[in-house]
């Protein structure tokens, strides 16, 4: 439940290996993946299905891609549109509308596919690229992107397929944006005629997609039919129609899984995770997640300003118990502020680095310790929470917990799961709060995604303007970086300085939740869904 807007400024220190070189050198059983066990993809489907009902965790808000605001876009997006490159289950980079070259480190040229067409039968230009792209960064339409493009000096069609983009500075974390809502192309002219009711209940979109959006009716869901003439031959969807309707209840969805009436979830935090497991009616699912469930601090001037508290807090949440009673087991206790299912590049060193770094644990008397030493016994600090969402609703109680058992007093401000996002995109909602729970990600399988909306200055979730200079350094050289051991390398150094600064606190690593109806499947099964078609093999089993 994110929004990513202009979520970064960009950032520059020492090559590479040797900033992290316990990471470059671990030896090969400290290497192993930490989320081996985990499958990233489901068997395809082999037979068709007439409708699904896809239940998100609240009702969609915009089918425009530049406005990138959660689960419950990104999961109906992703199911109708296409980026230029696309994300492998594993979190690889592969092409999807185009391919790309790199002519020099400043340069790289975009190819489009032969034959690509929109729904509507229209070929895909380079003029459509240019436009889908610019409009990431026209400040008229308020996009969610801007930030994508801040090394980018121009945008050119070059010839009707081709696209160069220009670059001020090298920039290395380009081409996984443009595997994601950034890089999604739509038609020009289409969204022209639409204007400010593109992507809208009131308008429509036009994308490339094997399904095509049908109808969308707040209340009852945004429906999707198989395209017929989809562009690629390779690809054959079974799944005649998809309605994606929001379900925030958890009884409603466990009612809805165990009697047929939803086929499909990606779930955030299941409590009767058991339960379906159990049913004989619903496949589980588990997978890499690229999502942290965190506590962000929203406040620097109060209780929380001193490291000391932070840390404190951080030392009395019982994590074990999130993982137990809101998630069923369906997450790890975490050692960093990004899940180790991001490590969709220089794998080895990420998890060589990952795997020797403490695991954040429960210590209350070092915690009381702490509050003491920061002179904050007594004092308050304010969360904002949901009721009606159960992962933050765990997330809140476990807090309390922690909070009081170190000395300190807890007030909520509560607020229904629909305008829980407003704590995310409002100075005006967060006004007053020291901080509150949320299930965020980033836009690829890199920690560097989620990190540097926390931690850098003018980033979208640095809410109070955290700045260590060591960790913005390492972020900006990172960036700048062709070689992704390196790069790999570099980013370890700034999530083990954050897990020491703890600008957010991380609660648990969530695993990517799938949950099926009884016979289906075909489904991605990692957090990729949230960005490449997960529903392309989706289908009944043989």
């Amino acid at each position: 439940m994110s929004r990513k807007s202009n979520r970064w400024i960009v950032v520059a220190v020492t090559a590479a290996c040797a900033v992290a070189a316990a990471a470059c050198s671990r030896a090969a059983p400290e290497a192993v993946s930490p989320v081996s066990g985990l499958a990233a993809i489901t068997p395809p489907g082999v037979r068709p299905v007439s409708s699904v009902v896809w239940a998100t965790n609240r009702d969609v808000i915009s089918l425009d891609p530049i406005f990138g605001l959660g689960y419950p876009e990104y999961t109906a997006e992703s199911l109708m549109c296409e980026s230029l490159l696309r994300q492998a289950p594993d979190g690889s980079l592969e092409p999807g509308l185009a391919t790309v070259s790199n002519p020099s480190p400043t340069r790289l040229v975009l190819t489009l596919r032969p034959g690509v067409r929109f729904w509507d039968g229209h070929s895909v230009t380079s003029a459509d690229v240019v436009y889908s792209l610019d409009r990431n960064t026209n400040q008229t339409l308020g996009g969610s992107y801007g930030w994508v493009f801040n090394r980018v000096a121009s945008i050119t069609a070059t010839s009707q397929d081709q696209v160069a983009i220009t670059l001020k500075q090298p920039d290395y974390w380009l081409e996984n944006e443009l595997s994601s809502a950034p890089g999604i192309v739509i038609e020009k002219s289409f969204a022209e005629k639409q204007g400010k009711n593109y992507g809208t209940p009131a308008g429509s979109i036009m994308c490339t997609g094997a399904y095509m959006l049908k109808s969308w009716t707040p209340g009852v869901g945004v429906v999707a039919v198989r395209n017929p003439h989809y562009w690629n031959p390779s690809v054959h969807p079974l799944v005649g129609q998809i309605t994606i309707k929001g379900v925030p209840s958890i009884a409603s969805l466990t009612a809805g899984l165990l009697t047929g009436a939803i086929q499909g979830d990606y779930g955030v935090g299941v409590p009767t995770l058991n339960q379906l497991r159990h049913s004989g009616t619903v496949r589980v699912y588990l997978g890499p997640g690229w999502s942290s469930d965190v506590f962000v601090v929203t406040s620097l001037k109060g209780v929380l300003g001193d490291v000391r508290v932070r840390r404190a807090l951080s030392l009395a949440l019982n994590r074990q118990g999130i993982i137990n009673s809101v998630y069923q087991g369906a997450a790890q206790l975490p050692r960093w502020l990004s899940n180790p299912g991001t490590f969709g590049y220089g794998t080895p060193v990420f998890a060589g680095a990952y795997n020797s770094s403490p695991v954040l644990t429960q210590n209350i008397a070092e915690a009381r310790k702490l509050v003491k030493q920061a002179g904050a016994t007594g004092k308050t600090i304010t969360i904002g929470t949901t009721s009606q969402l159960a992962v933050y609703a765990g997330d809140t109680a476990a807090y309390e917990a922690a909070a009081q058992a170190i000395g300190l007093k807890v007030a909520l401000r509560s607020v229904p799961a629909q305008n829980y996002i407003d704590f995310i995109v409002s100075p005006k909602a967060r006004a007053g709060l020291d901080g509150f729970p949320v299930v965020d990600y980033g836009d690829d399988a890199d920690p560097a995604d989620l990190l540097a909306q926390a931690v850098l200055p003018g980033g979208l979730q640095n809410y109070d303007n955290f700045n260590d200079p060591a960790i913005t350094a390492a972020l900006e050289q990172a960036r700048s970086m062709s070689n992704p051991d390196q790069r790999a390398a570099l980013v370890a150094r700034a999530e083990r300085l954050t897990a020491q600064q703890l600008p957010w606190i991380p609660d648990v690593q969530p695993d990517t939740v799938l949950l099926l109806g009884k016979g289906l499947t075909g489904a991605i099964s990692s957090s990729a869904y949230l960005y490449s078609p997960w529903a392309n093999s989706l289908g009944r089993a043989g």
